[in-house]
């Protein structure tokens, strides 16, 4: 058969079942550990495992796989004296070798752990902590006063990695950070003082290893648990898309404590004989790219939001060495115009990509040699998946747990129409087979194709804006406001109207350089009415200071529209 591209000849020749072979070297598809696969297999290599930038300092640390692997069969030793299989344990840790250790240890002896994002305040913390019965916490003196034990019900003790230390006979007690009130307070040293030897526990693929949390726009995140299938699940992401081998410097700006910085910048490097990387301290753009250059960086991650800020600000990017094999795009849509400008100043198309925590990555643009990428499209469907569009008025809900079969459903297939994205779940594959059910599922965001099979997102589709009879979707008018020079961030949402029903609200934030002034907020609703569908453009538009977000990073419209009824009372 003749294919006329690779994408198409990648779609039609990929075979889920064969990843279980493809993709485990130690154990077997029955029986294996995603820590063994990732990290345990590489024990006594001196190759890089794990190289971290603190942003704070300039300074860099690395890490052999042999030097990891040890780290991690000390807290494996420690896991198995303190706490029982099964149990959880979280880490509220920035980049740095502990959190990795203990990351990687927890997988090692079946226990779970719970990746805790340092920017998190007492309640985001205590919410986890007892939503998940974590039972240790292993964290920071300057993160201590967050510990709430009263909201952590299940808590028994607090790990403390770096300040502080052990007394001197030895014992456990740690001395300099005060006490909490039923919880017994260790130091690290404690795990510093185990075995630097231990065999991990092969188990099913169906066994959990780690939680997350989905940030959501409304409500309380919700709990989603991480199984060692991802070692397979995980293949034609890493492989067609960040296209990640043995000899690439990695570096994914992407935090841990989410599943993308979790899944794709921790584990899958392992699983491709390549490093993790990762930067400490808060997030700095120009040091950024220095640590592209530094490091000889060859396939990255970042949000776009990066490039939309060095975009708008005066840093020379050009004066940077920087050579990317690969360059990829997540967490936000990128927008056309920023793609170009990416393109243009780092000679690497960004390959933007949409996927989320509870549907894996499903639509993405690919490095083939041939591929064309679209600048703010996010590309055709994963190869393994099967993506569509559906009418979301006309279908049941239809979740993760529980799916709709085909029947049940109407999509939407005409190019250039909106519909919401949704994925079938063909219940597993190999020992997996069975593991979940099958149907489809509803991805909550709405999307369009074009007539050349490419995807652009359109935004929620619970928030979607109905306006005079035609649907909004928050997402486009959001890019065509950060196309303006003077907008670094945009969030759009639908206020009530007497005679439309609901017309567009825009909230912006400014990029350097520019103030508010009534004339600036007249410029930005005629730019985005100069570029929209005449329906579309916001005709309510204030400039803010900033706007709200999740500890993702995304934009809370439900604050936006909370905000609005505060102020406005609807109107």
């Amino acid at each position: 058969m003749t294919y006329t591209d690779i994408y198409d000849a990648v779609s039609e020749t990929y075979w889920p079942e064969g990843a279980w072979e493809r993709m485990l070297e130690a154990g077997e598809p029955e029986s294996f550990n995603l820590a063994e696969e990732a990290l345990g297999r590489h024990a006594g290599s001196s190759e890089t495992a794990l190289r971290i930038r603190d942003f704070a300092t300039g300074g860099d640390e690395a890490y052999s796989f042999d030097e990891l692997n040890r780290a991690a069969n000390r807290a494996a030793n420690f896991f198995e004296g303190h706490l029982d299989r099964g149990e959880r344990f979280g880490l509220m840790l920035p980049p740095r070798l502990e959190l990795y250790a203990a990351l990687f240890g927890g997988v090692k002896t079946q226990r779970v752990f719970l990746p805790l994002d340092t920017k998190f305040g007492p309640d985001a913390l205590s919410y986890r902590m007892a939503d998940a019965e974590a039972t240790t916490l292993f964290t920071t003196a300057d993160h201590l006063g967050k510990v709430e034990s009263g909201e952590m019900p299940a808590l028994e003790r607090v790990v403390l990695v770096g300040e502080g230390s052990g007394s001197a006979d030895g014992s456990r007690a740690v001395e300099g950070t005060g006490s909490i009130e039923g919880v017994e307070m260790l130091h690290y040293d404690e795990v510093e003082r185990e075995s630097d030897s231990y065999d991990a526990i092969r188990m099913a693929p169906t066994e959990t290893y780690g939680m997350v949390y989905s940030s959501g726009t409304t409500g309380q995140p919700s709990q989603l648990t991480s199984e060692h299938a991802t070692a397979v699940g995980i293949e034609p992401y890493i492989t067609f898309v960040v296209d990640l081998l043995p000899e690439d410097t990695y570096f994914a700006a992407a935090s841990p404590a989410w599943s993308y910085g979790l899944t794709v910048g921790t584990l899958a490097p392992g699983l491709q004989g390549t490093n993790i990387g990762a930067y400490r301290g808060r997030f700095d753009s120009e040091m950024w790219l220095d640590t592209l250059e530094r490091w000889d960086v060859t396939n990255a991650m970042v949000a776009p939001t990066v490039f939309r800020q060095l975009r708008a600000g005066d840093v020379n990017v050009d004066a940077y060495d920087i050579d990317l094999r690969v360059l990829v795009t997540a967490g936000e849509t990128c927008d056309g115009d920023t793609a170009a400008w990416i393109d243009e100043h780092f000679g690497t198309a960004p390959l933007d990509a949409y996927g989320l925590s509870e549907g894996g990555m499903l639509v993405c643009n690919y490095p083939f040699p041939d591929w064309e990428v679209k600048h703010g499209s996010m590309g055709k469907p994963t190869p393994g998946k099967e993506v569509r569009l559906c009418d979301g008025s006309e279908c049941p809900p239809a979740t993760e747990e529980n799916p709709a079969p085909t029947e049940e459903m109407v999509f939407i297939d005409e190019p250039g129409v909106v519909g919401e994205i949704c994925a079938y779940q063909s219940g597993g594959s190999g020992p997996m087979a069975g593991e979940s059910p099958e149907g489809w599922q509803r991805m909550g965001d709405l999307a369009e194709v074009d007539e050349d099979g490419y995807w652009w997102y359109r935004g929620r589709a619970d928030k979607v804006i109905i306006s005079a009879g035609y649907r909004i979707g928050p997402g486009e008018v959001q890019e065509t406001l950060i196309d303006h020079d003077a907008v670094e961030e945009a969030g759009v949402i639908g206020v009530d109207h007497e005679t439309r029903g609901n017309v567009v609200k825009a909230y912006v934030t400014l990029a350097p350089g520019y103030e508010e002034t009534p004339e600036l907020r007249d410029e930005l609703v005629e730019f985005a009415k100069s570029e929209l569908s005449k329906h579309e453009y916001p005709r309510k538009l204030e400039i803010v200071d900033e706007l709200p977000k999740t500890a993702s990073e995304k934009i809370k419209l439900g604050e936006l529209e909370k905000r609005h009824e505060r102020e406005h009372g609807g109107a």
